[in-house]
């Protein structure tokens, strides 16, 4: 596959529901213009898949490795070494999906708070970019952001993506300003979901990224069905109609910041 216009910041094709049909997915990609993707680990138990996918598509494929909210309890010290003896690997460009997730995460809020803390300290200290997982938290998510980032980031503008936002416009301004990339996926192309848009208004290009979260959330031309990375020219078309851009010219401004935020000089 060869490096394409889009970048598709956030992808979980490891998923069995891939297992048929994923070089043919990752095609279907590049005929579209997409040809990057960083695909994301949930847990431990992920880790080694993800990085198997990462090393047979060198091209185009880096990863990230995290532990998504829903097992936050499992943050322990041993668990910090062991993802500090993976981030180095050339594959690894971020750690996530790790947040908080209050809508349907299965544990309690006050243990997705202390394991967010140590991983954000963590990514502080290891100088990694962050993938955040933020569902019906924003409030909670701001207070310990500010607890241990710093803004803006010394000598670069991202520390990291709150992806598939799903906060308030105020909300999206504030992490921006912060240093936060804020990530776009198939949910802005609803029709009902003027609130979202209003959202990418605010922040403007500069701060957002392009991701489809598949095989979850796609645009509205697919509802229903398993999402795949060629759906981010959907993505990147409702975008411009509400920056009164062209497509390509979305195209080009956020894989820009998603080189940046990923630190991929190449991009």
């Amino acid at each position: 596959m060869s490096v394409g216009a889009y970048f598709d910041t956030h992808t979980h094709l490891t998923d069995p529901r891939f297992d048929a049909d994923r070089v043919e997915v990752l095609a279907r990609a590049a005929v579209v213009g997409v040809g990057r993707l960083v695909e994301i680990a949930d847990s431990p138990e992920d880790w080694p898949r993800v990085l198997a996918f990462a090393r047979a598509w060198p091209e185009s494929v880096r990863c990230a490795l995290g532990l998504h909210p829903y097992y936050a309890e499992r943050c322990t010290d041993e668990f910090l070494a062991g993802l500090e003896r993976e981030i180095g690997l050339p594959e690894v460009v971020a750690v996530g999906e790790i947040g908080l997730d209050y809508a349907r995460g299965p544990v309690a809020p006050d243990i997705q708070k202390a394991a967010l803390r140590s991983l954000l300290a963590a990514c502080r200290r290891w100088d990694k970019p962050v993938v955040i997982h933020c569902r019906e938290a924003y409030a909670d998510l701001w207070a310990i952001v500010q607890e241990i980032f710093h803004f803006p980031p010394p000598g670069r503008r991202f520390w990291g993506v709150v992806h598939c936002f799903s906060g308030t416009p105020d909300d999206a301004e504030s992490l921006a300003v912060a240093g936060w990339a804020i990530g776009a996926d198939g949910p802005v192309t609803y029709p009902k979901n003027a609130r979202l848009r209003e959202v990418f208004r605010r922040v403007g290009p500069g701060v957002v990224v392009l991701e489809t979260d598949s095989p979850y959330l796609p645009p509205q031309s697919s509802r229903g069905k398993r999402n795949e990375p060629q759906a981010v020219p959907e993505i990147a078309a409702a975008l411009a109609e509400v920056w009164a851009m062209s497509v390509s010219d979305v195209a080009r401004v956020t894989s820009e910041n998603a080189g940046e935020l990923f630190r991929l000089p190449e991009i």
